[in-house]
């Protein structure tokens, strides 16, 4: 007869903060069998994961629209400046910082625009904007993991939203698109940095 040897790991915390585990005595059998679980690869989307160097780019894991459109409205005569709005998802274990590191005029011009900015919403730490006319740069977007934790082992679940939507807005010059048509093509470039399991920024050694 064969006995089946398994280790139980007992979550809860006993004597004084040891876990314990258990395991079957073999007495009087010749053979065991042990049940093994094994971790292969990476996954991020797993918060305790094991095989990943924190603020590794391999963190990295989110959902965005690679295709963005603003325009100006009718009811404005043109003057104003909107998009539909455009999701960002974090799928990742890690919390993510999103940054706009780059806007740059692909064909066009902008010279009869008079603001232009990208702006997110719901995020932990109020909405952003990026001034897109004059361009800068600049921290956009932190969001939480997809648990809805930065600090994955001291918050709780859906502390942090770990998705957010973002619009274009502006104004062009007073009355200048009233008889006109122009098109514009742009590339947004976003960064995103991985922060580490407890929603800090990983500074290189």
């Amino acid at each position: 007869m064969k006995k089946t040897l398994s280790v139980l790991m007992i979550s809860s915390i006993l004597f004084g903060g040891i876990i314990s585990a258990h395991g079957a005595e073999i007495n009087g059998e010749d053979s065991a069998s042990i049940t093994v679980n094994g971790t292969l690869g990476q996954d991020n989307e797993d918060e305790n994961g094991p095989n990943i160097e924190e603020g590794s780019k391999d963190w990295i894991n989110v959902t965005l629209d690679t295709a963005n459109i603003f325009y100006t409205t009718k009811e404005s005569n043109h003057a104003d400046i909107t998009s539909p709005e455009y999701k960002i998802t974090n799928n990742s274990g890690r919390g993510v910082k999103i940054t706009v590191n780059d806007f740059s005029l692909n064909s066009g011009n902008l010279d009869n625009v008079d603001s232009l900015s990208i702006s997110s919403k719901d995020t932990f730490d109020g909405a952003k904007s990026v001034d897109l006319k004059t361009f800068n740069g600049g921290e956009f977007i932190t969001l939480g993991n997809n648990q809805g934790k930065l600090d994955v082992e001291a918050d709780g679940v859906s502390t942090y939203k770990n998705e957010t939507t973002y619009t274009y807005s502006g104004k062009t010059k007073s009355d200048y698109y009233k008889s006109k048509a122009e098109k514009t093509t742009h590339t947004l470039t976003l960064g995103f940095e991985a922060l580490d399991k407890n929603g800090h920024s990983v500074v290189a050694p």
